[in-house]
């Protein structure tokens, strides 16, 4: 009788240390700290944003890095936020040509999923392209500009002619990103990608070169307040007619953030 009263004795401590083996709580994984908040109000702001500056498409194989922005606070949160609501704005893919909202139930048919997949938040883009500033520059039957550099002054004139958001939520692109113009198959953008130089013909620098074009963004933020924005330069230090040789990505833009739920940018005051 002992010896079978031991055997269950054993069996008893046995299963237990392993029932509490398997209950034991996995600790969360501690995030990184946030930056800053440089931005409480609203108004305008002026940003440059560097982003995968480390890899090349001839030695890393395209694999950027994104990067993740946020309008309300101004500030760059850790991409091991992605799937919360501390960001508004992401830029992957290639370069960081590839803009996002953060939009948490964004999944594609072939399953693959946006960079804010599981977030809360709801944020949509929508790119403004207004007739009277484009008949200004862009050739719509070649689907290019006419000549570039395109002038700063289009691309300030576009974006203060966006003095109200003039949509509706369900206008707003939600489940999908925004990039360049016309390139692999995508349709308008808020850049031109000169593939083959032929803006300079047989002009080896000046091919595979991104000209930001003047089509400003409605954002719709993870707060679900309503900013602006136009994105001025890929290039380290803006230069005004870039070559192979300027350094990228390094994104400037300025925007305007509205942070009442408001969506008249008129009355956005610093």
């Amino acid at each position: 009788m002992k010896s079978y009263l031991s055997v269950f004795v054993v069996l008893l401590i046995g299963l237990s240390s392993g029932c509490s083996k398997s209950n034991d709580v996995v600790p969360e994984k501690e995030l990184p700290l946030l930056p800053a908040i440089t931005v409480t109000a609203s108004g305008e702001y002026n940003v440059i944003l560097k982003g995968d500056t480390e890899a090349k498409m001839t030695t890393g194989g395209g694999n950027f890095k994104p990067v993740f922005y946020s309008l309300e606070d101004g500030r760059v949160i850790p991409a091991e936020y992605a799937n919360t609501d501390k960001w508004d704005i992401a830029f992957t893919g290639i370069y960081n040509s590839s803009i996002w909202a953060n939009h948490g139930e964004v999944v594609f048919d072939n399953g693959n999923k946006g960079p804010g997949y599981g977030s809360p938040a709801r944020g949509g883009l929508y790119l403004v392209s207004d007739p009277a500033v484009e008949t200004k520059y862009y050739d719509s039957e070649k689907q290019r500009p006419r000549q570039v550099p395109i002038p700063k002054t289009l691309l300030d004139e576009a974006y203060t002619n966006v003095k109200a958001v003039q949509i509706s939520d369900n206008q707003l692109l939600s489940k999908g990103f925004l990039t360049l113009d016309y390139f692999l198959g995508s349709g308008a953008g808020y850049a031109f990608y000169d593939f083959y130089g032929a803006m300079f013909p047989g002009d080896k620098e000046r091919a595979h070169i991104v000209y930001n074009l003047p089509r400003p963004i409605i954002i719709k933020t993870a707060k679900g307040n309503y900013a602006k924005i136009i994105i001025y330069s890929f290039y380290k230090d803006s230069p005004l007619s870039p070559t192979l040789k300027s350094e990228a990505p390094y994104i400037t833009f300025k925007y305007t953030i509205l942070k009442n739920g408001s969506k008249d940018f008129t009355k956005a005051i610093n």
